[in-house]
């Protein structure tokens, strides 16, 4: 009898463990989980949490899901529920800061109405079905409103970034100011009010790079011709600095001298930079300087970008097709490369979780010897590349040629370096003025005040919109998806200079595509061998 008796009780009381273990486990234990993935997907990175314990005012999310029309696609389903899940983990870290509402918009309801008011979008499923609401919106205390208007699972690399940009945004956090500096027209053509001109349809676009930093900055488009650089720019971008005067260039050089911060964009053939066709006088496009270079600041900066050469690099070529050059086949183009996370600085917080960025005829820097600056690689080719006379290329380009005659080196060439230090003036009597006089700034100074901070990239090309983003139309809305990493190095860049560390972390987690490195290998050695077989035969035939 007392053995049946401790049986029960000991049966009645295993029932109330375990149920009393799963109402704690699903009440304390429900956000706990273990994130095996390789890149750490379902955990927030550092700078997410940075920026969210930096909120001082409250946001608020809401995450439209049409659930009855997600049902219908599973692909839609299961990324909706990682969306759901990446939210919660947002609004667990936030303290009570970040308030997240899921909305279930119902076919022609108020909260169908409200979301398309926030911006997102409502897509039209196969079957006459209700449309798919998938998005978020988000506000904050002084009515401000940004939106994600389509979770698109194409982008899930970049989910956590483009949430945590969304709340960034809508904080209260005071933006750092950009100025931009550039010979090329990559923020389109404007209007001009004292001409009263507006840009024509078919006048040049913005470079989609323009509008990626006025997401995050405040972004001021400097002319070419300035005098002096405004000290409440944090952070001063030089583009294709061709032909810049004396004038500018001692603008640049008392703005660094200062403590302000530059990155800075050169180039010995920048294809970006398209010389204009005289009917008259064909062979003047091909003999117009592409170049563009800073030789006196960079000199006194301890620096040089050699002006001879461009950098070729069989390891890291892009394939591309020339159409009848080559046989209408891609081939290996030396001159175009994508980088690989191997060949970028890991020590340095704008490169260091970067995969790949992609370069067109890059140049390269050298330190001079005497130099009292640091001179740190950030990018670099790999130790096979190949000096190229950039005459080559500006008169007779061939792509096979330069392909089967390639001779692998044995040095990798910096093509953006970071320099750090104490620098004297590249001007110090100051600068010859348009009455031919020499003239200095009020404020002159002819020793930088504290250790200077420069960024210096051998390419301008990697910034046009072919070599890092791709524009689609997704129902009538263009929507932009990264390629590479070369927007991400920028931006990094920026925030690096300017003091600012939130989104690094998180931006740098981007994802691409993973070469078959070994594969890719091979085929680059067959394709030699086949190359150089097929000249021969070529030369033959021609006997």
């Amino acid at each position: 009898m007392n053995k049946q008796l401790l049986s029960t009780v000991g049966l009645i009381l295993a029932v109330i463990l375990f149920i009393s273990f799963n109402i704690v486990s699903n009440g304390n234990l429900k956000s706990s989980r273990i994130d095996l993935t390789a890149d750490k997907l379902y955990t927030l990175s550092e700078g997410s949490l940075n920026i969210i314990h930096e909120l001082t005012e409250p946001v608020t999310l809401r995450f439209y899901y049409s659930e009855k029309s997600g049902q219908e696609l599973p692909s839609i389903k299961s990324y909706a529920q990682r969306v759901r899940e990446l939210l919660e983990e947002y609004q667990r870290a936030s303290n009570g800061m970040i308030k997240l509402i899921e909305v279930n918009p119902a076919p022609f309801s108020d909260s169908e109405q409200r979301a398309k008011q926030y911006g997102l979008q409502a897509v039209p499923l196969e079957g006459g079905t209700d449309p798919l609401i998938f998005g978020l919106a988000g506000s904050n205390l002084l009515d401000g409103t940004e939106d994600i208007s389509f979770f698109q699972p194409e982008k899930e690399d970049v989910l956590e970034y483009d949430i945590t940009k969304l709340i960034y945004k809508l904080s209260s956090v005071e933006r750092k100011s950009v100025g931009v500096i550039s010979s090329l027209p990559i923020n389109g053509k404007e209007y001009d009010p004292l001409k009263g001109e507006a840009p024509s349809s078919d006048g040049p676009k913005p470079w989609a790079v323009m509008d990626e930093l006025r997401q995050l900055f405040d972004v001021s488009v400097l002319p070419k011709n300035i005098k002096r650089i405004p000290s409440s720019i944090d952070v001063l971008m030089v583009v294709h600095p061709k032909d810049f005067d004396d004038s500018t260039l001692y603008a640049i050089d008392q703005y660094v001298l200062n403590g302000g911060k530059l990155i800075t964009f050169v180039d010995p053939y920048a294809e970006s930079d398209k010389p204009k066709k005289d009917p008259d006088n064909p062979m003047a496009a091909m003999l117009a300087s592409r170049s563009s270079n800073m030789p006196r600041l960079f000199k006194a900066w301890g620096f040089e970008r050699n002006v001879t050469d461009v950098v070729a690099d069989r390891k890291t070529a892009i394939k591309v097709d020339f159409g009848a050059r080559t046989n209408n086949q891609p081939i290996d183009y030396v001159l175009w490369q994508g980088i690989p996370a191997d060949q970028l600085n890991h020590d340095q917080a704008i490169t260091n979780q970067l995969k790949r960025i992609e370069v067109a005829t890059p140049g390269r820097f050298e330190k001079l010897d005497g130099a009292t600056t640091t001179f740190t690689p950030l990018i670099s080719s790999s130790n096979e590349a190949m000096r190229v006379d950039k005459r080559v290329v500006q008169f007779r380009n061939d792509p096979v040629a330069l392909l089967t005659k390639y001779q692998a080196g044995t040095i990798a060439y910096p093509y953006a370096i970071r320099v750090t230090g104490m620098v004297k003036s590249a001007f110090p009597d100051g600068v010859k003025g348009v009455d031919g006089k020499i003239h200095k700034s009020s404020r002159h100074i002819e020793q930088s005040k504290q250790a200077i901070d420069v960024i210096a990239v051998a390419d301008v090309d990697m910034l046009s919109d072919k070599f890092w983003v791709k524009l689609q139309d997704f129902y009538g809305k263009k929507i932009a998806y990264n390629t590479t990493n070369n927007i991400d190095f920028l931006i990094n860049a920026i925030d690096d200079l300017s003091g600012e560390k939130g989104l690094i972390s998180v931006r740098s987690r981007s994802g691409f595509s993973r070469p078959f490195d070994r594969v890719l290998a091979l085929q680059r050695k067959a394709e030699k061998k086949y190359r150089t077989k097929e000249r021969e035969l070529k030369k033959i035939l021609k006997k």
